[in-house]
């Protein structure tokens, strides 16, 4: 017996499991919002120049640059920056309709490079939180990492609504970042080890990130002031947070660290919930045995134990690139919105909606017997490499009359394939591992994902140069991600490895372990010893 098959007699995907499970998967809500929303509150609204405060001497006009210059009450000139010789004094008037940080403290021209920066500051402070998190998760429990996370994302978010500088705001972004990108590591993780195994990849596709990322045009353009739409998510986050008082710890974790009386309790509260009979829970015994006899040599996992044999260290190098691979496509394709023609909020709805149906369609084919994980990611790898190749080609062949059309409508496309690879990526990695670790690997992964987000914010800047360059580094990464993708063991239908044990291979499963120490067991109560 397995542990797969102990949520199997707990309800499988019963609906109390359902319940737990959302309430895990909620805590992205909150963050999806807050990593999303500085592509809205660093937006540069319409500004000039007030000819009654500045003395201008020869301005030249430069059909790239971003003001309004008004002179006696007439527009002459719009987002247009000016060195120190032509515009002394210049005060900058900015078109109020909506409040960014960007005409909050005046962050064009020579301040431009601050919107940017707090941007990197975010990311970075995901990439802190994913690291550490990884680690707390598996030390401390899911459940208790988790929601303290949460606590903490909904300070920082209320402080971050009342900031009366940058230096403050930027401070705040690294606390949401690190909020945030420690919740998406540990969210997954927790959700999955609760139900059978033919519902793990449906949790991978559960679409709580695109389903929240369409309705961010929509909440800021009804609360166009940056700071009411902090409080919203606020408001949010905060029933959010209460599920801490009604989900349980997981049982493969309280397992895996002995706690077998509280597991055995999780199991049956489950059971009676979801209208089953009592399980057997001998099995969280035999689990928790193998745990101890693999552990008289490693007391605590650390990231070390991502390398402790050639298999697993494998497995996370190929892992740690396709995360990357995949965090620089998809922010490249989301930042890059603001260079496509046409409203920028509709542009933006338009490629974040194609998110919910591929999260969907993943379902079709992840679980399928022909395509399993390792096909269903690489295919949608080649669907990203396509999409980017035709906004190569649209970028350097169409004319330029109809180029941002065909550009945009390749972007969709690659964004669409780019969603569905990561819908089938996070089930993927998360099965890859073993429970003792699956947190340590699925928040390193996590981690270099954050360093993909980062890397992607350069990128966009290539742009500039042309077009078609942040396109060409998708095609290139998402080619060479398919090639190793290719290579890694496939896990459809495979029960979770819950202990590490570095000698047996990565077909076999724990119950031929449970077996072996079920005969032993019964060897030892009959004084037999074979020596």
């Amino acid at each position: 017996m397995h542990l797969d098959e102990l949520m199997v007699d707990i309800g499988d995907f019963g609906w109390y499991q359902i319940a737990i499970v959302a309430c895990y998967l909620s805590t992205k809500i909150p963050v999806a919002f807050t990593m999303l929303e500085m592509a809205f509150t660093g937006f540069i609204t319409d500004w000039w120049c007030d000819s009654t405060t500045s003395d201008l001497v020869g301005v030249a006009y430069d059909n790239n640059a971003t003001s309004y210059l008004v002179t006696n009450g007439n527009v002459s000139g719009l987002n247009q920056c000016y060195d120190s010789g032509n515009a002394r004094n210049c005060t900058r008037v900015f078109e109020l309709s909506k409040r960014t940080i960007v005409n909050e403290w005046d962050l064009v021209c020579e301040n431009r490079w601050i919107s940017f920066t707090i941007t990197t500051v975010q990311m970075s402070g995901a990439l802190v939180g994913a690291t550490v998190v990884s680690y707390t998760g598996d030390r401390f429990g899911r459940r208790r990492t988790l929601y303290i996370i949460q606590f903490i994302h909904l300070i920082f978010l209320g402080i971050c609504a009342a900031s009366q500088s940058w230096h403050v705001f930027a401070a705040m972004r690294f606390g949401i970042g690190f909020s945030g990108g420690a919740t998406l590591v540990v969210s997954f993780p927790a959700s999955i080890e609760f139900v059978g195994k033919r519902w793990r990849a449906l949790l991978g596709a559960y679409p709580v990130w695109a389903g929240t990322a369409p309705f961010l045009p929509l909440v800021t353009w009804l609360f166009p002031n940056w700071r009411h739409f902090e409080i919203i998510v606020c408001i949010i986050a905060f029933p959010i947070c209460l599920g801490f008082f009604f989900v349980p710890e997981s049982i493969r974790w309280l397992t895996v660290k002995g706690k077998l009386e509280d597991a055995a309790a999780v199991a049956s509260n489950i059971a009676r919930r979801n209208k089953k009979p009592k399980p057997n829970t001998d099995i969280l015994e035999l689990v928790a045995e193998d745990e101890r006899l693999i552990n008289k040599t490693y007391s605590t996992y650390s990231h070390l134990d991502l390398f402790r044999d050639k298999r697993i260290s494998l497995i996370t190098l190929r892992v740690w690139f396709s995360w990357f691979s995949s965090a620089v496509c998809y922010w490249c394709l989301i930042l890059g919105v603001q260079n496509m023609s046409g409203n920028f909020y509709l542009n933006f709805f338009q490629v974040s909606i194609v998110e919910i149906p591929a999260s969907f369609i993943v379902l079709l084919f992840v679980n399928r017997k022909r395509f399993g994980r390792r096909w269903s990611v690489a295919m949608c790898n080649m669907g990203v490499s396509l999409g980017a190749f035709g906004a190569i080609m649209a970028s350097l062949i169409v004319p330029t009359t109809n180029r941002a059309y065909y550009v945009s409508i390749c972007a969709m496309v690659a964004n669409f394939c780019a969603t569905c690879s990561w819908s089938c990526l996070s089930p993927f990695t998360a099965e890859l591992y073993p429970t003792v670790i699956r947190n340590l690997g699925y928040g390193s992964a996590g981690t270099v994902s954050r360093l993909g987000g980062i890397f992607a914010s350069q990128v966009i800047a290539l742009a500039v140069k042309g077009g078609y360059v942040p396109y060409v580094i998708i095609c290139v990464l998402t080619t060479l991600d398919t090639c190793f993708i290719l290579t890694l063991p496939e896990t459809r239908g495979e029960a979770l490895e819950d202990t590490i044990n570095t000698e047996k291979t990565f077909n076999q499963t724990l119950s031929e372990v449970s077996e072996q120490l079920q005969t032993k067991k019964e060897l030892e109560n009959h004084n037999v010893y074979n020596i």
